[in-house]
């Protein structure tokens, strides 16, 4: 199997911006208020109003979630590149002195 270095960070880096775009909309979304009024003043209303405050504050939480999650990915792919990357050298500096050319060269990893 081929083990593409660059693909992971390139993979990391693209998880890394979209954990930044739901931190911002995160943060956009926890500014924006609904006033329990907004919709009138009535029960019905109010109580609308407090469904729409609720269903706001999850949102919130759930787009916080995908930012941690992302950005886990993100971390985590980049350490997979490392060590796929380190190994691949490692293996290389091997099969060098295995053939006695002492080269070390290398562009992704085999398993």
């Amino acid at each position: 199997m081929f083990v593409d270095h660059d693909g992971l960070r390139q993979g990391a880096n693209t998880s890394y911006t979209a954990a930044d775009h739901a931190y911002e909309g995160s943060r956009h979304l926890n500014r924006a208020g609904v006033g329990e009024s907004a919709f009138g003043d009535f029960a019905a209303a109010k109580s609308f109003g407090r469904i729409v405050s609720e269903t706001q504050t999850r949102h919130v939480g759930l787009i916080t979630q995908h930012y941690e999650s992302l950005g886990s990915i993100g971390d985590k792919a980049h350490l997979a590149a490392s060590t796929f990357a380190d190994m691949d050298q490692r293996n290389a500096a091997r099969l060098e002195a295995v053939r006695g050319t002492g080269r070390v060269t290398g562009y992704g990893s085999f398993l």
